[in-house]
């Protein structure tokens, strides 16, 4: 598990009033109202939904979350979509002949792909993950709330999923991006 901490940043210009810091308007807003400060940027062109969890935290989903696999594709596209460079090679790993392309893949081997880099919780993973959102956790002075990008959670589940456990955590994420210029939107689902 990666956990990491958003940077808690503060200044003023010369000559002008110090604005409160996003951090303490965040901390008051959630306080007072019992949600997240979500400013969202006006073109945004990506929606993460958060939703609350069985865990007693909040996922980050590029999507809905489903609630079961989707049928397996076939051998050919899976090939084709993650080892086009070394086909022959990728077939004769998977012990495939070419009668057999276009097949389902068998359903161990789609759902662990699946799960790893096509639903919902995944490709947020993905997203996220590549961004420089702050420090590993405790890292940093200055630092405040958390997000974890949980890998393989526990034997037999090889899932790939983002977490924050409060609205504070949601603001300063949606916070941090909009500072990096991505024009994301976190949403609240439920």
């Amino acid at each position: 598990m990666d956990r990491r901490q958003f940077l808690i940043r503060a200044g003023a210009i010369a000559g002008q009033l110090l604005v409160p810091r996003f951090f303490e308007r965040a901390l008051a807003f959630v306080e007072n109202h019992d949600e997240p400060l979500l400013e969202i940027p006006s073109d945004s062109t990506r929606e993460l939904l958060v939703q609350y969890s069985e865990d007693g935290c909040f996922l980050i989903l590029d999507g809905p979350l489903p609630t079961e696999v989707p049928e397996p594709i076939s051998w050919r596209e899976y090939l084709l979509r993650e080892c086009a460079s070394d086909f022959e090679e990728s077939m004769a790993a998977y012990e495939l002949t070419a009668n057999e392309l276009d097949h389902p893949m068998n359903e161990w081997t789609w759902e662990h792909y699946w799960s790893r880099n096509l639903c919902s919780n995944a490709t947020a993973w993905d997203y996220l993950y590549g961004l420089d959102l702050g420090p590993e956790f405790g890292k940093s002075p200055g630092a405040s709330g958390e997000i974890r990008f949980v890998d393989a959670k526990c034997i037999g589940n090889d899932a790939k999923f983002v977490e924050v456990d409060d609205f504070l955590s949601m603001s300063l994420l949606q916070d941090r991006l909009n500072q990096l210029g991505e024009k994301t939107s976190l949403r609240v689902d439920g």
